[in-house]
């Protein structure tokens, strides 16, 4: 009989992310021994290199599965934002469920507590920004940024090297914004550029079921 596993992990992991992975079931037997032993053979691919890694460094805060070019784990938020940011073009989707969180609606994660105690918003900018927006927009919208530092709070090195002019491309990611009013100019800014606009919203009860991308 096959077991769930959402309900197996769900009460302890709230967040459920899902990777297309080519070459997934390279990693059974999923033991540290084999892990390492993949690691030196395949040592010139970075990214099978970085998820034994992760597996081997967070086996016991994490749950997964590896399917047929499908990889899924159970984590808590910061890991699960840890694996979107680095497999980003694999990712396929994410849920999240909490017997708190309740109709929330799409693009709109519950929490306890804000993320960094006080964002309430999560802007994301597509991969191929840099050919969305000119020079001016991403210039203008560094300012912006870096004019209203205690509203927006930018920890991703993507964007950072991106709006610096550090590096010619975007590769995604994301940075925090304070309240809502902030928006608006952003979007005034860049709306090209923007992939998705994720809403942080503090609840006491209830109970949510949220699928991403």
């Amino acid at each position: 009989m096959r077991k769930n596993h959402n309900k197996l992990y769900y009460g302890k992991y709230r967040h459920k992310t899902v990777f297309k992975m080519p070459g997934s079931l390279m990693f059974y037997p999923t033991t540290d021994e084999h892990l390492v032993w993949l690691k030196k053979e395949y040592a010139d691919a970075p990214d099978m290199n970085h998820l034994a890694s992760f597996i081997m460094a967070n086996r016991k805060n994490v749950k997964f599965r590896m399917q047929d070019k499908k990889t899924i784990f159970y984590s808590d938020l910061d890991k699960s934002q840890h694996l979107i940011e680095r497999f980003w073009d694999f990712w396929i989707g994410s849920e999240t469920v909490d017997p708190k969180f309740k109709n929330l609606g799409k693009d709109t994660v519950g929490c306890t507590r804000l993320p960094h105690g006080k964002y309430q918003y999560q802007v994301y900018l597509k991969k191929d920004a840099q050919s969305l927006i000119n020079e001016t927009q991403k210039r203008n919208l560094w300012e912006f940024l870096e004019r209203n530092v205690d509203d927006c709070l930018v920890t991703n090195y993507n964007i950072i090297d991106f709006l610096e002019n550090k590096s010619p491309y975007c590769f995604g990611g994301y940075f925090y914004v304070k309240e809502e009013k902030y928006l608006t100019p952003i979007y005034m800014l860049a709306q090209q550029a923007i992939d998705k606009v994720i809403q942080f919203r503090k609840v006491k009860n209830g109970s949510n079921k949220k699928t991403t991308r």
